[in-house]
């Protein structure tokens, strides 16, 4: 089977060599800062990385024009994000990592006008941060999301929402979180809706963070308490019990977006291995230079 060849965006990979000469002239320096903790970068070093990009004209690249961003499309981003993956702070300074970058895209897509004048416009200039709770401890949704234990109780005006989220990425300090609780209205489970709940907030509490290998997202991984939040139907993201149809219009890019960073972070491993295997000697030569064993 023959598949077309699909011609490069000059602009996109011009974008994508300015990218890489910033995260390598400016961004690499801060992987040793203090700042950057074992549970990821500060939000200080956030802001101060995001206030770099934002000088070299580098800031949000996923998100359109009327946000202040480059407008990029999402083939455009994949040689971008690649090139920003080159350091794990890359993504961070251009504020393309996740969930702020998933966050946009869904706030975008389908937030109401006045929610996005509330939420999106100060999140897609990085003045703050936003979390995304869907994922829960066993044995509620982890990836499979129709095994949602959070609920919200309501009328179809007011609702109540309990739950305990875990492993929701950037929650401490966030000013948005994006909440996905399974509605009841009436007494009838109608299925997940998706909430946007202002932060701080007294009744969404984070419990602990969450130790992981990783150390690439500002402010780490938490377990969240949610316990008698009030909501109102002017809260809902979009329709009500939508949020399996919104989770999808979500994590669907965004996982293909995780793949565009991660092969710039392989191509950082594979020239430390190459320049590890020029430099370390043994059996009176560098490492790389050594042959295949002699065959028996």
């Amino acid at each position: 089977m023959h598949f077309p060849r699909i011609p490069a965006d000059t602009d996109a990979i011009a974008l994508a060599s300015r990218v890489r000469a910033f995260v390598c002239d400016k961004v690499l320096t801060y992987e040793k800062d203090a700042r950057n903790t074992a549970h990821g970068p500060t939000d200080a070093l956030r802001r101060e990385l995001n206030a770099l990009a934002r000088a070299e004209g580098l800031l949000a690249p996923h998100v359109s024009r009327e946000y202040g961003g480059l407008g990029l499309s999402h083939a455009q981003r994949a040689p971008v994000f690649e090139a920003a993956g080159y350091s794990p702070l890359g993504p961070v300074a251009l504020h393309c990592a996740a969930p702020d970058k998933g966050n946009m895209h869904l706030l975008e897509q389908v937030a109401s006008p006045a929610q996005k004048r509330r939420f999106l416009e100060s999140l897609a200039r990085a003045d703050s941060r936003s979390c995304f709770a869907m994922t829960e401890p066993a044995p509620g949704a982890g990836s499979d999301p129709l095994l949602l234990q959070t609920t919200a109780v309501g009328d179809g005006r007011d609702f109540v929402v309990n739950g305990r989220k875990w492993v929701i990425t950037g929650a401490p300090g966030a000013a948005c979180m994006i909440l996905m609780a399974r509605t009841f209205v009436s007494g009838r489970d109608l299925g997940a809706t998706m909430f946007l709940v202002p932060l701080p907030n007294a009744d969404v509490r984070v419990e602990r963070l969450v130790d992981s290998m990783d150390s690439s997202f500002t402010e780490g991984h938490a377990e969240v308490v949610i316990q008698n939040l009030q909501v109102r139907a002017e809260d809902i993201l979009g329709e009500l019990a939508q949020g399996f149809r919104y989770a999808q219009v979500r994590l669907a890019p965004a996982r293909l977006t995780h793949c565009m960073r991660w092969i710039g972070a392989a191509a950082r491993a594979q020239d430390i291995a190459l320049a590890h295997a020029a430099t370390r000697q043994a059996f009176g030569k560098s490492i790389g230079r050594l042959l295949a064993p002699t065959r028996i």
